[in-house]
């Protein structure tokens, strides 16, 4: 997320601010392989540890004829510093030894609301995630592998000669990627660059970096379509087949560019990368239309206006309004989806920690694409930690249902109790939906503005029912409106004026 520093956000008191799809493997030396098992094995020994609880129970999707699942985890913030004496060893060593310290000093040491996620929640959150009775035919990382802050606790817990920070944030981001690749089998992993994932600063990704450079190759592999991220190094965004839809692309993002706090302090500066993203992003829209295929689209930051922040805002209503990309490029996106409205149905997000959806609609208000915003395994937010899988059909990519699980003993297990992972709710049976398409969504968010009660449900789940709750009945309106408008010109005549 990106709101605030995590410094900025305590002070809230809970505040929330496509090569064809079956060629993807290549050949790796036999060294590369060794080292590849030698890592497996010690995540194996590190995720079969018992520092987490899953209950027993069936699956609660399960897929018919033609129909698969995939795994949406986000915004992890993995914090290396978690236990500071471990840093200096972390620096020193490679990747592939970051499993065996973090178990010798760091297994159970697991922090409350207002951390971000070390070593013992996030393996315990990969774990959860890999033991629902569910395969996965892919995973959705969308965004922040890095903790809040990063820069500065390095500085103060790399000891005595640092190998620096560039290297510890490659390094960091690195590790997550290996261990979402080795939790799930080796499936293809889609990752996201979010604001925190950057090794000058948030929101600070800089064009052609050393980071980007640095995670490239390995992001490349776990695509499983590596002559596919020609863009990546120099952008951090890229598009690849569809693993299971023949006539499909995943076009990924890297849309902090877009954003109002977004700063190239540590490259050249002086260039408009989210100019030539959103270039780039036309032509390949243009291009999967004129195959005749169709597209869903990654980013870390979702489409639409920042409700809490409109909510915490300071002057009129108008002036409160706070969109979380500029307005020029927010335009410019709505008008790409309205244009190629039979390319794109869905976009997936995180960055809000929380768990919700907006709707991009035509200019006559049809419905046209279902925006998901998935909840975050790091708690810094207030939010419980949580993952969410989604049933899809593989002919059509049309998203069927989703079950998010998420940890509710989060106080406990930071005082020693086993993280206890419980199913938190089924999206279509607890919603009366027919399925999660664009209409779907837009009549619920309708029924939202209208039935206290089935608000107080998307309430309670929207910080994966935290005992800290952001909606109120004074604020309601500020999220609903959120939900089926993008633009501010809507979003303020939805809001302000209560239509």
């Amino acid at each position: 997320m990106g709101m605030a520093t995590r410094g900025e956000t305590l002070s809230m008191s809970f505040g929330f601010d496509r090569i064809g799809p079956h060629e993807t493997h290549f050949a790796e030396g036999t060294l590369a392989m060794l080292v590849r098992i030698a890592f497996a094995l010690t995540v194996l020994a590190a995720v079969m540890l018992p520092q987490a609880a899953v209950r027993a129970q069936g699956a609660p999707l399960q897929p018919g004829p033609g129909e698969g699942l995939f795994l949406i985890v986000t915004d992890i913030h993995f914090d290396p510093f978690t236990v500071p004496a471990l840093v200096p060893a972390l620096d020193r060593n490679p990747v592939s030894e970051w499993s065996q310290i973090f178990a010798k000093g760091a297994k159970g040491v697991i922090r409350s609301y207002q951390h971000d996620a070390g070593y013992a929640l996030t393996v315990s959150a990969l774990q959860a995630a890999a033991a629902q009775n569910m395969t996965y035919d892919y995973v959705l990382y969308t965004g922040d592998y890095l903790s809040h802050d990063f820069n500065s606790d390095y500085l103060k817990h790399a000891g005595p000669s640092p190998q620096g920070h560039t290297s510890f944030a490659i390094k960091t981001a690195q590790y997550v990627s290996l261990l979402l690749e080795e939790s799930f089998g080796g499936i293809p992993v889609y990752g996201v660059l979010g604001n925190t994932d950057s090794a000058c600063g948030d929101y600070e990704i800089a064009p052609d970096s050393p980071f980007t450079a640095g995670i490239a190759d390995q992001w490349a592999t776990l695509s499983r379509q590596p002559m596919r991220f020609d863009r990546f190094r120099t952008g951090g965004y890229y598009k690849v087949a569809h693993p299971t839809l023949a006539d499909q692309d995943i076009i990924v993002l890297n849309n902090i560019f877009w954003t109002p706090r977004y700063a190239d302090s540590c490259g050249a500066g002086g260039g408009d990368p989210g100019g030539a993203m959103m270039t780039w992003l036309e032509n390949e829209l243009a291009r999967t239309r004129k195959a005749g295929r169709k597209a869903q689209i990654l980013m870390h930051v979702p489409p639409g206006i920042n409700a809490y922040s409109t909510v915490h805002g300071t002057g009129s209503c108008d002036a409160r309004i706070s969109p979380f990309w500029h307005d020029r490029y927010s335009g410019k996106f709505v008008d790409l989806m309205r244009k190629y409205s039979v390319v794109v149905e869905y976009t997936f997000s995180g960055h809000t920690h929380m768990d919700s959806f907006a709707i991009i609609a035509d200019t006559d208000g049809t419905p046209l694409v279902a925006s998901q915003i998935t909840p975050a395994v790091s708690p810094v937010f207030g939010n419980n930690p949580a993952f969410t899988a989604f049933l899809y059909d593989r002919t059509s990519g049309a998203i069927r249902d989703s079950a998010t699980f998420y940890m509710p003993n989060l106080s406990a297990a930071a005082q020693g109790a086993r993280p206890d992972w419980q199913l938190e709710y089924v999206y279509r049976s607890t919603y009366a939906l027919q399925d999660l398409s664009p209409a779907s969504r837009a009549a619920l968010a309708a029924r939202i503005k209208n039935d206290k009660t089935l608000r107080a449900r998307f309430d309670d789940l929207y910080a994966v029912k935290a005992h800290s709750r952001q909606i109120t009945d004074s604020n309601w309106q500020a999220y609903a409106c959120a939900q089926s408008t993008i633009n501010r010109t809507a979003y303020e005549t939805c809001y302000c004026t209560g239509n």
